[in-house]
């Protein structure tokens, strides 16, 4: 009986880990081969499970019941393929903010027509922030986040067991994230984005005072040449900010579990 328990456990633990690397930046998408995905997961497992599935299979031990057990298993499968998935798209919004900021510079530069497939999953970006999400991804693994992630991963079978009741985490901390994602993302676009505009102020004042001047012909083609500067320039900027995100992150992460 308890062999069966440890077994069930120990699948139990490989769904949160599984639908944990399914669901997260960079591993997710096409560009990961599926075999790394398995054998991640299956690499996760083996190292979680031994140190949390004895002692979860004594607590199923101890609080099954014969009365609808397939339903339990089936709702603590569900459950485990949820967190895992939710810690993983947690971890994730770490790398929207660089794709913010390179979408914001494109769309003042005019490159949002020109398409490309997204470094950290199958959405489609532009250029600019296919640059930004590259610098984000190095970074993420420079700064050893993955150690963070693998951390917080491994955190998570000792703070909410796989066969135990957990309360739900607070919705308020999910919406702080986004709005911090999303703030931030335009802070590391700031130096560029106010060069950009000044520029574009520039160029309407210019065409109010010389209607021969035409925005099409000449202001795009000066907002690019203005773009491709400002990124430049400003490069030790946007990468510091970047990476004092990274930090803060991966800071407020071990310090909350």
């Amino acid at each position: 009986m308890f062999f069966e328990a440890l077994i069930i456990s120990c699948v139990l633990v490989l769904f949160r880990s599984a639908a944990f690397v399914a669901f997260l930046p960079p591993v997710a998408g096409r560009n990961i081969p599926n075999t790394v995905k398995i054998g991640l997961a299956m690499a996760l497992t083996l190292v979680f499970a031994p140190r949390f599935a004895g002692a979860a299979a004594l607590q199923m031990q101890l609080s099954q019941h014969s009365n609808g057990v397939w339903l339990q298993l089936a709702w603590l499968a569900i459950r485990e393929t949820v967190l895992g998935a939710s810690l993983a798209w947690l971890f994730g919004l770490c790398l929207v903010p660089a794709r913010i900021a390179g979408s914001f510079i494109a769309s003042e530069m005019g490159l949002t027509m020109a398409e490309l497939t997204a470094a950290t999953d199958d959405r489609q970006s532009n250029v600019v922030a296919q640059i930004f999400e590259v610098l984000g991804v190095l970074l993420f693994f420079g700064l050893n986040l993955h150690h963070t992630m693998f951390l917080i991963l491994g955190s998570s079978f000792a703070l909410r067991p796989v066969t135990e009741r957990w309360p739900i985490v607070s919705w308020d901390m999910v919406m702080y994230s986004i709005t911090k994602v999303q703030h931030q993302g335009f802070l590391i676009a700031a130096p560029v984005g106010i060069l950009m505009f000044a520029a574009t102020v520039t160029l309407l004042v210019s065409m109010r005072t010389a209607p021969q001047f035409n925005f099409m012909t000449y202001g795009m083609t000066l907002r690019l040449i203005l773009g491709l500067a400002g990124i430049i320039v400003f490069f030790p900027d946007l990468y510091l900010s970047l990476q004092t995100f990274l930090n803060h992150v991966s800071e407020e992460a071990v310090a909350h579990g």
